[in-house]
């Protein structure tokens, strides 16, 4: 057996910083976490605590930031920082399949749908354009993520479709490709509430059905806790915690991501319950000496303000980042 198939993380991201290029402040700060073979994993936080900017920074989708420190493994093969953007970007649509918030803007409106899956099969496996077989595929993908009539969608544009439609042919584009890797970024965004749930199913039932591993990014803690396997907080631009979704209620968890859960309506909570966090939030950029939610923690002491936070370099499938040692 090979070192890859040894290898239980499909992904490892050790110390990984992110920075923007034009005046190199480091956004990200000293993040590490490992993706398991066939695991889902979430990564939440509140809107401008990096999640996006990291994930797409890591894979090499964003053209303003760039990886500024840190080790990335993908696969059992490690990624050079000289050329990380590029290697990164050689392994989108081949190994690694990304699935955008906006299914509105991410497909040709002026391009019949299953035009745009049987390309997707062309440069991902290399069928020929208009043979028999790249159409049958292309289908039997419409059909697997749930699109009624899929012989005649496929002749179909994408304003004939729901959003929710929409994002399901988004999801058999990404599946096509047949990847190790399928990352959604906040993919129930531009989607009515009950289209998110169907959603977030369906991504998490395909990739089971074909051990992919998936990482959800979504700002929404309660729907990520209902589907994935593992959850990242983020926040400020810091990792604050990594949990087992399940587990969420049954032990004591970071303050930062007890607040957040506070805030979510539950049918076992009163009005009473639900609380919002106090203060500001904070941005990514807070830097890596002192801890970003310390102004608005309820614990806080003066050593959180003062003091690097812990980092997850040993990749424990459970870590906490708060110096006084809660949710650890």
């Amino acid at each position: 057996m090979s070192d890859i198939e040894k290898d239980e993380h499909l992904l490892r991201l050790q110390d990984v910083s992110v920075s923007l290029k034009h005046n190199k402040t480091e956004m990200i700060s000293g993040v590490s976490v490992a993706i398991k073979r066939g695991e889902i994993f979430g990564i939440v936080g509140e809107s401008g605590s990096g999640k996006t900017l990291f994930t797409r920074t890591v894979i090499g989708l964003h053209e303003d930031a760039y990886v500024s420190n840190g080790q990335i493994n993908f696969a059992g093969q490690s990624i050079p920082m000289d050329n990380h953007h590029a290697e990164m970007k050689r392994l989108l649509g081949r190994r690694i399949s990304f699935i955008p918030q906006d299914p509105f803007s991410s497909l040709n409106p002026s391009m019949r749908v299953g035009r745009q899956i049987t390309e997707a099969l062309f440069l991902s496996k290399g069928y020929r354009q208009n043979s028999k077989k790249n159409k049958n595929s292309a289908i039997e993908l419409l059909s697997e993520v749930g699109i009624p009539e899929p012989e005649v969608a496929f002749y179909q544009f994408p304003d004939q479709f729901s959003g929710g439609m929409r994002q399901r042919i988004v999801i058999a584009i990404a599946l096509s490709q047949d990847p190790l890797l399928l990352i959604a970024d906040e993919p129930t965004t531009a989607l009515d509430a009950s289209s998110q749930r169907l959603i977030i199913d369906l991504i998490v039932e395909r990739s089971r059905n074909r051990d992919l591993s998936v990482i959800l990014i979504s700002h929404n803690l309660e729907l990520l806790r209902q589907s994935v396997d593992r959850i990242a907080v983020l926040y400020g631009g810091q990792l604050l915690y990594i949990f087992e979704a399940s587990q969420l209620r049954e032990r004591e968890a970071h303050p930062y991501t007890k607040a957040l859960f506070d805030c979510i309506p539950t049918q076992d909570k009163s009005l009473a319950d639900i609380r919002s966090i106090p203060g500001e939030p904070a941005s990514a950029g807070f830097g890596r000496i002192g801890c970003a939610f310390s102004e608005r923690c309820v614990n806080v002491q003066g050593i959180c303000r003062t003091e690097p936070i812990p980092s997850n370099n040993t990749f424990e499938d459970r870590f906490s980042a708060c110096i006084l040692g809660k949710g650890a």
